[in-house]
């Protein structure tokens, strides 16, 4: 049975956080091509989706990549810049959250949030993943706590699309070695035979 390498599971954590970053990008723009009047329900959707998807990015990044990042790359500003940067993004999305869509800065404050996070995006992916990418993580544990731990906060959040979240965890148990099957040279869910 084929395993995850290391290089395979660095490419597919920050594959998954890059296309977080597009998501926004791409929420960002579908917003802004919708009729503030007649697409109302629509632009509304899309901000609410967006922020919470934009709290579980973060969280995992402030909980499993950042702190594994700090002892991985040689400037540790990166990561202090990083992390303040997720502190104005949620104080923005704490202010919309409690905005009416109808408030004239609704659509503006959600601009400066995808504003705010595009300028985050260029620093992670120019120069944060880069770095972290050449590091000796444990890419592919680090993998397998970050997909169990972005289904239980998207679970929390109420964006959970059960089906592929299945086809993804499905994949990670097929091709990820557990802690106790590396030690053992087993594949998780692997009966040991060829």
């Amino acid at each position: 049975m084929a395993t995850r390498s290391q290089s395979s599971a660095r490419e597919e954590l920050l594959g998954m956080l890059i296309e977080d970053h597009k998501r926004v990008k791409k929420a960002h723009r579908d917003f802004e091509k919708l009729d503030p009047e007649s697409d109302r329900e629509a632009r509304t959707a899309i901000v609410e989706r967006t922020c919470a998807e934009l709290e579980v990015h973060a969280q995992l990044e402030e909980e499993l990549l950042y702190p594994a990042a700090r002892t991985k790359v040689a400037e540790d500003n990166l990561i202090d810049e990083a992390e303040v940067e997720h502190q104005s993004a949620k104080q923005l999305i704490a202010q919309i959250k409690t905005m009416n869509p109808d408030d004239p800065k609704y659509s503006a404050s959600f601009t400066v949030l995808c504003e705010y996070v595009k300028h985050h995006v260029r620093e992670e992916e120019g120069e944060l993943f880069p770095q972290l990418g050449r590091s000796r993580l444990d890419w592919i544990g680090m993998l397998e706590t970050m997909v169990s731990r972005r289904r239980e906060l998207m679970t929390e959040m109420g964006l959970l699309d059960e089906s592929l979240v299945a086809d993804a965890m499905e994949d990670l148990e097929k091709n990820v070695k557990t802690p106790a099957a590396r030690r053992s040279g087993r594949a998780a869910g692997s009966t040991g035979n060829p």
